[in-house]
């Protein structure tokens, strides 16, 4: 039987060692990401050189024999992140949570029905530097260990949170159109309609939806239309400029003033549209302008008299 073992080992000699090796490395890849990935029901073991939670005196007895309590609370941040130690470094984040979670803190018992003297130095490891242990499930000793620390501001008590109303979303601002320098050169040069100018929004949310770009002559060469603005954001001017291959600048083909606000779309080519209450096919790329009022207008260049034609939708 020996002889056997040996025989066998000797023979497999070099797949033993190559699982052997496998094995430790599986070993060292799970160690590894154990440590990266913390769960938030999990102990708190993840500790920063500079700031060790187990520093100082560790109570196993009820956080009620000292005088302290659980305190239930939620958090009010739209994402909260749960930090390993109390501080803000980049590199410190072991999860992240969402508005409304439950956490549990140690706190002092504000009522105090037994008349304990209490010690509130056993928990100043529990708040440091505008944090504070959290815990995923309620903490029964003073030595249990929190899951991490978050910032005071990113939650509340669980009484204060009933009433707790979130501020508004803001809404997100578009980032800005982005036009060449060519672009904005023909905007400031050939942008009066009966000697009033016209300008970009000064809204930033609206800007980016103020400009559509087409093949608008079916030259291949890229051409645009732009809804601009007057000083006093009255009126509004539908603006629409081919790029001239022989001068390599913009010409203003097109140019009218409303009264209400407008919204601008392109329509591309082989687009099925309904002009006048009948299914038809764009030929090339045009402009859809809708008013305020809901009332459309498709805008389409005429290659034989290269000027823009206005149909009703």
């Amino acid at each position: 039987m020996q002889n056997s073992v040996i025989e066998f080992l000797s023979r497999n000699k070099k797949h033993l060692i190559i699982i052997s090796l496998i094995a430790i490395a599986v070993f060292f890849t799970y160690k590894k990401l154990h440590k990266i990935i913390i769960d938030p029901k999990s102990s708190f073991t993840q500790q920063d050189s500079t700031y060790n939670y187990n520093e100082g005196v560790t109570k196993t007895d009820t956080l009620e024999k000292y005088g302290f309590i659980a305190n239930e609370n939620y958090v009010i941040a739209e994402v909260a992140d749960v930090r390993r130690t109390p501080n803000y470094a980049p590199y410190n984040t072991v999860h992240k949570i969402k508005f409304g979670t439950k956490i549990y803190t140690k706190n002092v018992d504000k009522e105090n029905p037994n008349n304990i003297d209490i010690d509130e130095s056993l928990l100043e490891r529990e708040s440091k530097n505008d944090y504070v242990a959290v815990y995923a499930q309620k903490p029964i000793t003073l030595g249990d260990i929190p899951v991490g620390f978050l910032s005071k501001k990113d939650f509340i008590e669980k009484s204060e949170f009933k009433n707790f109303v979130p501020e508004p979303k803001k809404p997100e601002i578009p980032k800005t159109a982005e036009l060449d320098s060519g672009i904005k050169a023909t905007i400031d040069e050939f942008s009066f309609i009966d000697n009033n100018q016209y300008k970009l929004a000064t809204d930033a949310t609206k800007i980016p939806k103020s400009i559509v770009y087409g093949d608008f002559n079916d030259d291949t060469i890229r051409d645009f239309a732009i809804i601009l603005e007057n000083e006093e954001n009255s009126k509004y001017g539908l603006f629409i400029y081919i790029n001239n291959v022989e001068t390599n600048i913009y010409d203003l083909v097109y140019k009218k003033s409303f009264d209400s606000t407008l919204t601008i779309k392109t329509i591309k080519e082989n687009s099925s549209v309904t002009v006048n209450s009948e299914n038809t096919t764009f030929p090339l790329d045009g402009v859809l302008i809708s008013k305020s009022d809901g009332t459309t207008y498709f805008h389409i260049y005429n290659t034989d008299d290269e000027k823009m034609m206005v149909l009703s939708n």
